[in-house]
């Protein structure tokens, strides 16, 4: 599967023998997700444990199985009248952006209108019964990666969608224990809190009002690259209006305090009082016409200099690589596509095209990082040497009896050719979908080579 990742699974398998396993492996009720990753959460920890700061990004996307009618355990995605699940991945990187694996999978199955409304509205559930509840349980998760790698700097990076209360709770619980490494949190704020007090014994107000005036650390500039938006109009048709966006320099003012939100009711009372806090990056005089460009983020980790400050924001900014792995997920392992039916199959036949998704963009990021590297640290002497012979080939040079082995970086841009990147002088590097295409070339001409040499 991680060779053929845009196959289907009869197809990677090639064969009916081998298919028949492959079905039987997925079905067995002994196999879960857990299983499959535990190994891969194993190898995490040991590429981990050189990084001084690892982020562990959280997000949910949705997988619509919608024409896989004879699919079980799926449910209702944005109505009833799509099927599928969502994914919610725990996606682990260095600072620097290097891949480091994925410490944990979510498969939630969202209930009918029916079955939601018969279960309460939504404040009558507790925390546990709510969609919601799966940035707690990642945020948990990092923490058992935190106390497994107490040499190293654990941050849970989440969206907006992240900003829950109940994370705050659980780092504080963490923090009070002696011995305990808590696991810090970096979230976008969605929320304008109601506040309970402040630093310097200011009077309660609003969030972002408080934010506004709180202490000015200094300012960061970057270029923000024109772009086209489509959003919907605000009339009875539903209609899509398109918005550009010009090309120019942003010149944020960035703002940190320490706020105490006031902390809301969960069954059994209210939840305990958690200081955090909160830093506002916001552009200065933006142009006219255009919306001024303004981050409000959460975090556990003292915001007191301007450095300090900098430093988050490079490290949220790494929350984008989670939508390129999803990408990955999706485009190029085609997961949409799954030909199974029993619920527990598709669950683990997801788990494994997790870890393919990773080490697609694990091997995008060597080829930059260290291209002097010998390409067999990751690919077999069939797979460099047949896909070198073709490359010859291509290039009408003539063959080799005993070709030197290249380096990574040369060898992951001759797969990356294969799959259509062009390698002109002006081309970035080869990104992860010509390498996932290319991925899938390799592995027949692998097949070719152990044919011919009857090994």
């Amino acid at each position: 599967m991680a060779q053929a990742p845009g196959r289907s699974l009869s197809a990677a398998c090639g064969g009916w023998n081998e298919s028949v396993a492959a079905y039987r492996l997925l079905a067995a009720p002994q196999v879960t997700p857990d299983k499959i990753l535990s190994p891969h959460r194993q190898a995490l920890q040991e590429r981990a444990a050189a990084q001084p700061c690892i982020a562990v990004i959280q997000d949910t996307t949705e997988l619509d199985f919608t024409v896989m009618k004879h699919m079980e355990g799926t449910g209702p995605l944005n109505d009833d009248c799509r099927r599928g699940l969502f994914l919610h991945t725990l996606y682990a990187v260095s600072e620097s952006g290097l891949p480091l694996g994925i410490w944990d999978v979510q498969f939630l199955q969202r209930a009918t209108k029916e079955a939601r409304r018969a279960a309460g509205t939504h404040k009558e559930r507790p925390l546990e019964q709510k969609e919601s509840h799966r940035w707690l349980e990642g945020y948990r998760q990092t923490q058992a990666l935190a106390a497994a790698l107490p040499q190293c700097e654990v941050v849970s990076l989440a969206d907006r969608e992240g900003d829950l209360y109940d994370i705050f709770a659980a780092w504080a619980e963490i923090c009070n224990k002696e011995g305990t490494p808590a696991a810090q949190w970096l979230i976008r704020g969605s929320q304008d809190r109601a506040l309970q007090g402040m630093e310097g014994g200011a009077s309660p107000g609003k969030l972002f009002q408080t934010l506004a005036g709180g202490p000015k650390l200094g300012e960061v500039h970057f270029e923000l690259p024109a772009a086209e938006h489509h959003r919907k109009a605000k009339t009875a048709s539903h209609s899509r209006v398109k918005t550009t966006r010009s090309a120019r320099t942003v010149v944020q003012e960035v703002r940190a305090m320490a706020v105490t939100p006031r902390a809301p009711f969960r069954r059994g009372g209210r939840l305990p009082a958690v200081t955090v806090w909160a830093l506002w990056v916001c552009e200065i005089e933006p142009p006219e016409g255009e919306q001024p460009v303004c981050w409000l983020l959460l975090t556990s980790v003292p915001v007191t200099t301007l450095a300090t400050a900098r430093r988050l924001i490079r490290l949220y900014l790494r929350r984008w690589d989670i939508e390129v792995y999803h990408r990955t997920l999706k485009t190029g392992c085609r997961i949409e596509r799954l030909q199974l039916k029993g619920a527990g199959a598709v669950r683990n036949a997801l788990s494994i095209y997790a870890i393919t998704a990773w080490r697609i963009l694990y091997l995008t990021h060597l080829g930059r990082v260290t291209p002097q590297e010998p390409c067999s640290r990751v690919f077999s002497e069939a797979e460099w040497k047949a896909a070198s012979a073709v490359a010859r080939q291509q290039r009408k040079e003539p063959p080799q009896r005993d070709p030197p082995e290249p380096a990574l970086g040369e060898f992951i841009l001759t797969v990356a050719r294969f799959g259509g990147y062009l390698s002109r002088k002006s081309d970035g590097p080869p990104g992860a979908q010509a390498l996932w295409q290319g991925l899938t070339r390799l592995r027949d001409f692998a097949l070719a080579w152990h044919a011919v040499h009857g090994d």
